[in-house]
């Protein structure tokens, strides 16, 4: 005789608890999200703050060879006389070997005091160096394309900037140079020379190497690299994405202007427009003043000449963050702010 089986009923999720649990969870997504993304950020700021501690000790071990910081800006006596299109040795060329990238250094031409195109065939030119982008970076490492006329725009980049200085008042001494004069109080400098003798002289401009003993505001109080990811801002917006006015590691200068550095005008990540025509304002700045920043929020990443790395605020008192790019200007400022 066969037992009658009973279906036992079948319970499953009902459309408002498979809605409640599909709440539940968009909830903890959007609870986590952000924790996650900002995790990822202070992970991606604590890599830029090791590039910059890289950069320092390459300096650094620079200095303890030569006894001064490279120049920003490499053209120099031997080649005064030569037309030159645009420089390569300079602050981050120089410091490649120190850092233990010797390789790229070796593999780079330095005849490169030419007045015809290519500017530039280097097999160096699309070697990218990790250390000189920082991970926020989101863009491309390398510039492949660009106008025939803005050739050295090519190649692997860098979002990180020599300090030239600040300018504290009129009277000070500048150098001029075709994209903005440079004072000399900056871990990076520029001289103007004249020679050839006779009633008029003729003028040139060369780098020149900061010796460490100039240092008169400390080494641990003087900016020496920031970071630099300037994007073209015209009336209060961004009008241009990355690469913007980031160059190649390789090309330090102009043929009477650096690339390398900077000179501090404006605070962290202000939104003012270069002076190139695109954008209709009063307060249009040169391609030497172009403001420090980064993509790190409310923060620009800096390392000092005695190689720490520092945070700085977009909300820094614009004096005391001037103070800070002076290496001889016998401000009473500390760092640590």
């Amino acid at each position: 005789m066969q037992r009658v089986q009973r279906n036992k009923p079948i319970h499953g999720f009902t459309l408002v608890e498979l809605l409640v649990v599909i709440a539940i969870i968009g909830v903890l997504v959007a609870l986590l999200l952000p924790a996650v993304q900002a995790a990822r950020e202070a992970a991606r700021r604590a890599q830029c703050s090791n590039n910059l501690h890289q950069m320092g000790l390459g300096a650094q071990n620079y200095a303890s060879t030569h006894n001064s910081l490279p120049t920003g800006y490499g053209r120099t006596l031997e080649h005064i006389e030569e037309n030159v299109n645009f420089v390569k040795h300079g602050l981050f060329v120089d410091i490649l070997p120190y850092m233990e990238q010797g390789n790229v250094y070796d593999q780079m031409i330095f005849d490169y005091y030419k007045t015809g195109k290519p500017y530039f065939e280097d097999p160096a030119r699309d070697s990218v160096v990790e250390s000189y982008i920082c991970p926020s970076w989101p863009d491309a490492k390398i510039t492949l394309s660009a106008d025939p006329n803005y050739e050295y725009q090519l190649g692997a980049l860098n979002s990180y900037t020599g300090v030239g200085g600040a300018v504290r008042n009129r009277g000070e001494a500048l150098i001029a140079s075709s994209f903005g004069s440079i004072p000399d109080n900056g871990a990076f400098l520029m001289e103007e020379i004249r020679y050839g003798g006779g009633a008029r002289p003729k003028i040139a401009r060369i780098g020149r190497e900061r010796k460490l003993a100039e240092i008169q505001d400390g080494q641990s109080n003087t900016f020496m690299i920031g970071e630099f990811v300037h994007r073209a801002c015209c009336l209060g917006q961004l009008v241009e994405a990355p690469p913007g006015n980031v160059r190649p590691w390789y090309v330090s200068g102009f043929s009477d202007g650096p690339y390398a550095f900077k000179v501090l005008e404006t605070s962290p990540n202000a939104c003012v427009v270069r002076n190139s025509g695109d954008c209709v304002t009063g307060n249009a700045i040169n391609f030497n003043y172009l403001p420090l920043g980064s993509f790190h929020p409310g923060t620009t990443q800096f390392v000092n000449i005695d190689g720490s790395v520092h945070s700085i605020s977009d909300d820094i008192d614009i004096e005391i963050y001037k103070d800070l790019a002076t290496a001889n200007g016998e401000e009473p400022v500390n760092v640590a702010l």
